[in-house]
């Protein structure tokens, strides 16, 4: 990686950022919409307003560009996880605030999840990894989850981990018809049985 003596990127290693997430994002839109199979190399190129060669110096091939989508997704999902984990308390209205974010994130990142729950490439070598970072990223605050057990706080967060990605993906990426604010609201509610918040 290219920085300057003060610790910055230089202009060229932003602009090589810069240009992977376009072609990312050019990527996504019509793996989205075309599928992964009707998307090629060429139409992601063209659509991007790149060469062919330009793209493969980024990527690989298509596996790969999928791959760095998913990743993006799944990093973003961790970050999510890591900002409930930096809830100071637990009450409905400090889980119902962080499941509102949880959902403004999944509305902006439509594309991106239609790519992922594609499923089009495997990533079970991640997948496991992931779901104990993202659990480990939930439960940071020892003193909240000290109500638990060291596998109770395990076994919870993972239930709760899954029912939402699997409760968000049915809703908001498979198309099923919800309420945004109901949707809150149950949410909310699950989390708050879950771990025990009156």
């Amino acid at each position: 990686m290219e920085t300057e003596t003060n610790g910055r990127l230089s202009l060229r290693e932003l602009q090589k950022r810069k240009s992977r997430a376009h072609f990312l994002e050019v990527a996504a839109g019509l793996i989205a919409e075309r599928g992964y199979r009707g998307t090629t190399i060429d139409d992601i190129a063209s659509a991007a307003g790149a060469s062919r060669a330009t793209l493969y110096s980024y990527f690989p091939g298509k596996d790969e560009i999928v791959r760095a989508i998913v990743t993006q997704v799944w990093d973003a999902a961790e970050a999510l996880y890591a900002d409930f984990g930096a809830l100071d308390e637990w009450s409905r209205e400090s889980i119902g605030g962080w499941v509102g974010r949880v959902i403004d994130v999944w509305e902006d990142s439509g594309d991106r999840l239609r790519v992922q729950s594609a499923g089009v490439v495997a990533f079970d070598e991640n997948y496991l990894d992931y779901h104990h970072r993202y659990i480990a990223a939930l439960t940071t605050n020892a003193a909240l989850w000290s109500r638990f057990d060291a596998a109770e706080q395990e076994r919870r967060a993972l239930l709760l981990i899954s029912g939402l990605e699997l409760f968000l993906n049915t809703w908001m990426v498979r198309g099923f018809p919800m309420d945004r604010d109901g949707a809150i609201g149950t949410l909310t509610d699950v989390w708050c049985a879950t771990l025990g918040v009156g």
